[in-house]
């Protein structure tokens, strides 16, 4: 008996195209989705079990910059911030070309309200405009959606 789990296909995807911020990008299915909500640009969000603590998302902020960071500089800056919340633990940096641009991968983890949370954050510098695109979900669920998020990603283009 076969027990993979089948890769999602173009087909149970669903395009999204933010054009006042200048991005697309394919999302499953079974997202819903919300824009403008916490400062994000857009917000997808899984479907929600009976188990969840909090509702696993994937959220893209887009942000002009005041200066001309380097993308180190932009995560030195984003780390910065990031360090302050409670618990925070650096998992894995990397730097990965998302449609042919050099880009910031951090998996981090921290605490919010007793919960502990994992997060995938990407970071891109296009013509001096900073977008993130980060991935919350509790520890125990982060492994469920971290392919399909690394899907959406590989879907994203600037516009």
């Amino acid at each position: 008996m076969d027990t993979t789990t089948p890769q999602q296909t173009v087909a149970e995807r669903q395009p999204y195209k933010n054009k006042t911020d200048g991005f697309s990008l394919q999302f499953p299915g079974d997202r819903t989705f919300q824009e403008n909500v916490y400062g994000a640009s857009v917000m997808f969000s899984s479907p929600v079990s009976a188990t969840d603590k909090i509702k696993e998302n994937v959220s893209i902020i887009k942000k002009t910059m005041s200066k001309n960071y380097t993308l180190e500089e932009y995560y030195t800056l984003n780390k910065d911030a990031l360090t302050k919340e409670p618990n925070y633990t650096e998992v894995q940096v990397s730097t990965i070309k998302v449609n042919d641009l050099d880009s910031k991968k951090v998996i981090f983890t921290y605490t919010d309200h007793g919960t502990n949370l994992k997060v995938e954050q990407l970071l891109i510098i296009k013509n001096n405009i900073a977008y993130t695109l980060t991935y919350i979900a509790t520890e125990a669920t982060f492994n469920d959606y971290a392919q399909k998020v690394d899907e959406m990603i590989a879907t994203r283009e600037i516009i």
